[in-house]
């Protein structure tokens, strides 16, 4: 059996950290659970690992944008580290 293609979790995980993003805020900004986010981190030969679609990575994308110039209800978008 082939592995999953896990490049969008990953890219998830890297934009998560780069702006101090959790779980949680990850799961407001998309709509989805923190069950099914927790999924996306798990690990992929697990049952409970799932994969990011692309459109949901650009969605987080498009919000961290968009958390510079409105207010996310919920969600504090932090600033890039450094």
């Amino acid at each position: 059996m082939s592995q999953p293609d896990t490049s969008n979790n990953e890219a998830l995980r890297q934009l998560m950290e780069r702006h101090g993003l959790k779980q949680e805020h990850v799961a407001t900004l998309t709509g989805y659970s923190v069950e099914t986010v927790k999924g996306w981190f798990a690990a992929p030969q697990s049952t409970r690992f799932r994969m990011v679609r692309k459109p949901v990575l650009e969605s987080v994308r498009r919000a961290i944008e968009l958390g510079e110039h409105y207010n996310l209800e919920g969600v504090k978008i932090p600033k890039p580290k450094d």
